[in-house]
């Protein structure tokens, strides 16, 4: 064998033992490649658990019970006894009890609360005939006045002297009885005409409404301004069990009836005389004539 063929044949077999090592390491490296492709891949057994297994239902939390309502308190109703309903009183007859009633027209004003506490100081209450007007812009002094104990009661809108309709009469006293319960929670059914006056259609409208048409007995006409002194003495010298005395709180200044009404209290009080509201007058009265009865019919 010649040098020439022996050198080619060696330079043939390398190459194909290079050729037969580069197959060989292609195969290994694409072995080795599709193996960490497959390991990326999780088992079935391994899948997050928010996968395997539905998440649990979340359990809202209960409404809160509705609390049971509480049950509207009642409306403070000023009203006479049965007996009294669309009836005039001028007073109350009483002989087993020495009380009076003291009545304050025209209000509420700033002159109110100077009287308020006049009569807290003594601690005596009284019953207040307030205008519509007046209530309407002093709703915070009329609930003072029912808040302290006193009676309040009807003295129409507008305090009108003339003549009226039943319509004029129905707006004046219905609109003044709305306002009443606006302004102090109270319903009432004390009325008191306007000067007293019993024919000019608002007296017989209220009692067709069922008020007690509240007059008086004891007039010491201090809506004229006398002095304090005058007052007084007609009050202390007309006193008498079951008396209504008229005065006022409203109307302009009422110096001189503050100054009366402080000294009339304290004077009356020596002579055993206690202070009540009318509707608290007409039922002593009504009790009264109950108890006679019973004592002569047993």
């Amino acid at each position: 064998m010649n040098t020439k063929f022996t050198k080619k044949l060696a330079i043939q077999s390398i190459i194909l033992i290079v050729m037969i090592a580069l197959i060989l390491l292609f195969s290994e490296n694409r072995q080795t490649g599709n193996s960490n492709s497959l390991a990326q891949i999780p088992p079935l057994d391994n899948f997050p658990p928010n996968l395997l297994k539905p998440p649990k239902p979340q359990i809202q939390p209960s409404p809160a019970t509705t609390p049971t309502p509480k049950p509207a308190d009642k409306p403070l109703i000023f009203a006479p006894p049965t007996q009294f309903r669309s009836q005039i009183v001028y007073k109350a007859s009483i002989s087993n009890s020495k009380v009076i009633a003291l009545t304050f027209d025209d209000g509420p004003t700033a002159e109110t609360l100077k009287i308020l506490a006049v009569l807290q100081k003594h601690n005596v209450v009284a019953t207040f005939f307030c205008l519509g007007a007046n209530l309407r812009e002093n709703p915070e002094i009329a609930k003072r006045v029912v808040k302290a104990g006193n009676a309040i009661g009807n003295h129409t809108w507008h305090h009108f002297y003339h003549n009226v309709t039943e319509k004029t009469a129905s707006d004046e006293i219905d609109n003044t009885g709305v306002h009443i319960y606006r302004s102090s929670g109270a319903k009432s059914l004390l009325f008191r005409p306007p000067g007293g006056r019993l024919s000019n259609g608002f007296a017989d409208y209220a009692k067709k409404k069922n008020y007690v048409v509240v007059m008086w007995s004891i007039d010491p006409k201090d809506y004229l301004q006398p002095p304090a002194a005058a007052i007084t003495r007609s009050v202390l010298s007309q006193a008498t069990s079951g008396a209504i005395v008229l005065l006022h709180d409203g109307g302009g200044d009422r110096q001189q009836t503050i100054e009366a009404v402080s000294a009339i209290i304290p004077k009356l009080k020596q002579q055993g005389y206690r202070f009540v509201t009318v509707p608290q007058l007409l039922q002593m009265q009504a009790a009264q004539k109950q108890q006679n009865g019973e004592q002569k019919f047993p």
